[in-house]
């Protein structure tokens, strides 16, 4: 598929193996995938690739760790098990693929979920995290859970090997893994004064991010070309089903026709079921795949047969995007800090950074999720306002909107930092919790706290980095204020890739939170919260106008990955806004939403 090279084989063969939990566990994982890769065994590839990420945070978010014990306990614990020396055996490739295989079919059938993870580099061991993060390597791209052609009862994960984006010379980054890991320092930048070129204007350098961030994600659409159709979920209307249902069985009897592999058959049906995303040179790439592994008369055959299936099947008049279920994706903490999400804005979308870290919240949540979404009550909700007291005009505009919008829905703490105790009994206790200001709220609450508490509240982060992730040392994974949380059980937290402006976060928290929580206030009831007179608000006025039927609004909705993909097509806001927010958990749904 992917052979590696005779040098780099003898220099890996060097590599001890690992048998302790460290943050080596995560390289010496992904060097296994590659080498099964390499020796043609895609279900331990699959399995080794599945288990790197997380790997050594595993141990630490661990149901064992969480509980709160002395550090007497702790380390006669720790004595006790160095001295019995008993490792526990791993458990063989084969049955934890099998377990993996059973595992994917427990989850919830409308999902569709895709690991996407750089590959092992010998060059690994001798980088700092932030020299991973641009150093060019083979992607993964793993399908757990997708529509199959093949069926729930035999669909097994896929594995999809890509090689690195091509350099372009005409970016100000050439290399597309560095011109991703440059997007937060360069908005950093870009909102600090004086720190650009004299005589640049604020403008000039906001659209300069602008730019950058278009180029990066046209980037990343050009590189996947036909495998960005793996980012779709299944779809949800009986007609969009029906056509897909006579795609897969057109192109499963022209694979029999041909004695096409039947990964073959599951590839070339899974990227055709949207035909209607892709340009003729992306079916071109997809023919010409080493994954196919077609000659030269089969791709043209299998080039002509799509392309006729799409202007035939597909050229219909589409006024609205196909509607789709969720995508989870699970990151490699390496990608991360792009906004996958943008690859296809109006697709739901949330993510996880391991698939033990999805799995484990699955289990502690599971009850609840209902036709693939976890279902909430928002009766009980709590925001916490500019508790370092050094953001003035934030603080008049969002009391402005929670006392106008959610008038006594709200339990408001205003303007003063929380105690820990509060704020970890706002999250035991609400259904909704918001925090507004200075990055993530964990600088009230020690992060080893947090993850002793239980916690069923969906959480929105509204501050700078908030679900950011950071390098922490050479030989430990990345942390990010987002992993406590979800260890601690937390269904979602919504939050930010990177620095934010205040005005335009109030805004867009706003949009977001209005039209999933609607207003309480029945002055209000028939208004959408995208009516609000931005100027105004900025001058701390309140004021909602007429909405032009002729002008995108954000529609009022249960489904928060619904309202969080109508946010990131709100082009009124900067992208830089509306790329930046993620969600780190469940797709979850307002159980008491009423219009």
């Amino acid at each position: 598929m992917f052979p590696i090279k005779e040098e780099i084989r003898k220099s890996l063969a060097s590599i001890p193996p690992i048998q302790h939990n460290s943050a080596l566990l995560n390289p010496f994982l992904k060097l296994q995938a590659l080498l099964a890769l390499d020796a043609g065994d895609e279900r331990a590839a699959v399995f080794y690739s599945m288990q790197s990420l997380g790997a050594s945070k595993r141990q630490q978010y661990s149901a064992t760790f969480r509980e709160c014990k002395d550090l007497d306990v702790l380390m006669e614990n720790i004595t006790t098990r160095l001295a019995s020396d008993t490792e526990q055996p791993p458990l063989p490739v084969s049955d934890g693929y099998d377990s993996l295989c059973k595992l994917c079919r427990e989850l919830p059938e409308q999902w569709t979920v895709l690991q996407i993870s750089k590959a092992f580099n010998p060059r690994t061991r001798f980088l700092t995290y932030e020299e991973n993060m641009t150093e060019p390597a083979l992607i993964m791209l793993t399908l757990y859970r997708c529509s199959d052609p093949l069926g729930e009862d035999r669909s097994e994960p896929l594995l999809i090997c890509l090689e690195p984006a091509v350099a372009d010379p005409k970016q100000k980054y050439e290399n597309f893994f560095e011109h991703i890991s440059a997007i937060p320092r360069e908005v950093r930048t870009s909102c600090e004064p004086g720190a650009s070129a004299a005589g640049e204007s604020q403008s000039t350098r906001n659209e300069a991010i602008e730019q950058l961030l278009s180029a990066a994600i046209e980037r990343a659409k050009r590189w996947l070309g036909p495998w960005a159709n793996l980012f779709c979920g299944k779809f949800r209307s009986q007609n969009d089903q029906s056509l897909e249902a006579e795609i897969y069985n057109r192109i499963e009897d022209y694979c029999i026709q041909r004695k096409l592999t039947k990964k073959a058959q599951r590839l070339i049906s899974l990227v055709a079921r949207r035909l209607d995303l892709l340009s003729g040179e992306d079916i071109y790439r997809l023919c010409c795949s080493d994954e196919l592994d077609l000659d030269e008369l089969q791709v043209e055959s299998l080039y002509d047969y799509l392309t006729d299936m799409q202007e035939h099947k597909f050229k219909i008049d589409q006024t609205s995007p196909r509607e789709s279920f969720p995508v989870v994706l699970i990151v490699d903490e390496w990608l991360d800090i792009f906004p996958w999400e943008m690859l296809h804005p109006t697709q739901e979308s949330c993510r996880f950074g391991s698939f033990s870290q999805m799995i484990d919240l699955f289990d502690a949540h599971k009850d609840r999720i209902r036709n693939g979404y976890l279902w909430l009550p928002t009766e009980k909700c709590s925001s916490i306002i500019n508790p370092d007291k050094n953001l003035a005009k934030m603080s008049t505009r969002l009391q402005l909107f929670y006392k106008e919008w959610y008038p006594e829905s709200f339990e408001l703490l205003i303007d003063e930092p929380p105690s820990g105790t509060e704020l970890g009994e706002m999250l035991n206790t609400s259904d909704v919790v918001i925090y507004n200001g200075h990055g993530s709220g964990m600088q009230f609450l020690h992060g080893e706290t947090l993850m002793q508490r239980n916690i069923n509240c969906v959480t929105f982060l509204f501050g700078c980095d908030s679900v950011r992730l950071y390098s922490n040392g050479l030989f430990t994974e990345m942390c990010g204020s987002h992993l406590y949380y979800n260890a601690a059980h937390c269904p979602a937290v919504i939050g930010a890739l990177w620095v934010l402006t205040d005005l335009y976060t109030d805004i867009y928290s706003m949009l977001l939170v209005g039209n999933w929580m609607p207003s309480t206030n029945p002055q209000y009831k028939k208004l959408n919260i995208s009516a609000i007179d931005t100027l105004a608000l900025k001058a701390g006025q309140w004021q909602l106008n007429k909405v032009s039927a002729k002008k995108y609004f954000i529609r009022q909705h249960r489904n928060l990955l619904k309202v969080m993909s109508e946010c990131r097509q709100f082009t009124h806001l900067p992208q830089r806004i509306r790329c930046a927010f993620v969600c780190r958990g469940f797709p979850v749904m307002n159980e008491t939403f009423s219009k």
